[in-house]
């Protein structure tokens, strides 16, 4: 049988043992420190990603929301049809500005860029404006049609105007006038009609 060990002989046995222990500690420490240090190198390294992940989804998000309203915008709108009422809208315009003097508004139912004699119409108005006080325009459509972006359309016309003398006579002129039309970035607008000097007689 084996003798229990004295009291000096366990100091002896006893001492060692923390050593045995503690090395395993030390490695077990440095293990663990070094395990943190990779852990909050590979956390540093994630988290970058990981943010920037959102903004690169916003930037993705703001480019594609620029991008839309561009695709939208280049998309060209339908060209409405030249019926009788966008006629009659154009007609009505011209018959406002003629009994009211108003020389922006008659102009405005012209195109500058595809009318041949803009400038020209643009001076008989006024000189039809300085001669008559008073006007009175009426129409009456009688034809539209059209071809894509051009058309035409026929209306009778009865103007009766008070020349601005001291004895006015008024004078009426009825015709059959036929106006040319062109679709354009602001809608239907004239080209031309016939009798040209209708408003210069």
């Amino acid at each position: 049988m084996h003798e229990l060990p004295n009291r000096d002989q366990l100091q002896l046995v006893d001492s060692p043992n923390p050593v045995r222990w503690e090395l395993p500690d030390r490695r077990s420490a440095k293990v663990l420190t070094v395990a943190a240090v990779w852990f909050l190198l590979a956390t540093l390294c994630i988290s970058p990603v990981s943010a920037a992940s959102p903004v690169a989804q916003e930037k993705s998000a703001e480019a594609s929301s620029r991008t839309e309203p561009d695709d939208q915008a280049a998309m060209p709108e339908p060209q409405p049809d030249l019926s009788d009422q966008v006629v009659r809208d154009v007609l009505a315009n011209l018959q406002r500005g003629i009994e009211s003097h108003n020389l922006d508004l008659v102009m405005a139912v012209f195109d500058p860029q595809n009318m041949k004699d803009y400038a020209q119409f643009h001076d008989q108005i006024v000189a039809f404006f300085r001669l008559h006080d008073s006007v009175k325009f009426r129409y009456q459509l009688l034809q539209v049609a059209a071809d894509k972006d051009v058309g035409f359309a026929i209306a009778d016309i009865d103007m009766d105007a008070d020349p601005s003398d001291i004895l006015p006579t008024q004078q009426r002129r009825t015709t059959q006038m036929r106006f040319q039309m062109k679709y354009g970035p602001k809608g239907w607008k004239v080209t031309g009609l016939r009798p040209a000097d209708f408003f210069g007689q």
